[in-house]
């Protein structure tokens, strides 16, 4: 895939689009119970991916799972009061939640990657997944880097929806600095 080049500030400087990162265990929707139950009753029919308003869903590549919906956040990110996934999956593959439901579901959870924080790079701050958490999971945390002081993302896995925000929104590219890796099974709260 051909990598977008978009230049800003007259021309001056180049913003790289994200790429994906290679996650463990993929984010499946809310209401799809765990990765299993998505593979088991999915069809790849779409209807999911079409009617997501936040371009969060996407057809899996992987073999094993190809046409398969996914969630990745380069485009956007799991919108905590949106359910239209889960009511138009005529397979159950997604079951219909309500919106009170869905800020209970943990689909995943946000892992820093301290090579690419833009902190730990080049001594700037940033902190923008902390501000920009829905659940407050992220907090920043004062460390010492090459003899520097810089704040860095802490996260709390158990306040985390894995809702990709943070990833979405974290200005570090072509890679994020934080990413969702998904859980095998949902936790609800």
């Amino acid at each position: 895939m051909a990598q977008t080049k978009i230049k800003v500030d007259g021309g001056l400087a180049v913003l790289e689009d994200k790429i994906a990162p290679h996650r463990e265990t993929p984010v499946t929707p809310p209401g799809s119970v765990s990765a299993y139950n998505m593979n088991r009753h999915c069809t790849a029919c779409q209807l999911c991916v079409s009617a997501c308003p936040n371009n969060v869903l996407r057809p899996s590549t992987d073999p094993l799972r190809l046409m398969q919906p996914e969630m990745s956040f380069e485009r956007g990110f799991c919108r905590p009061e949106c359910t239209h996934c889960s009511h138009v999956c005529p397979t159950g593959a997604i079951q219909p939640i309500s919106s009170e439901q869905k800020t209970a579901i943990h689909i995943g959870h946000a892992v820093w990657l301290e090579p690419n924080c833009i902190p730990v790079v080049n001594g700037d701050s940033c902190g923008l997944c902390a501000k920009q958490c829905p659940t407050w999971a992220i907090a920043m945390e004062d460390r010492e880097y090459n003899g520097r002081i810089v704040s860095v993302p802490v996260v709390d896995t158990e306040r985390c929806i894995g809702c990709g925000k943070c990833e979405h929104l974290c200005p570090a590219r072509p890679f994020s600095a934080i990413i969702v890796e998904g859980n095998v099974m949902h936790q609800i709260n």
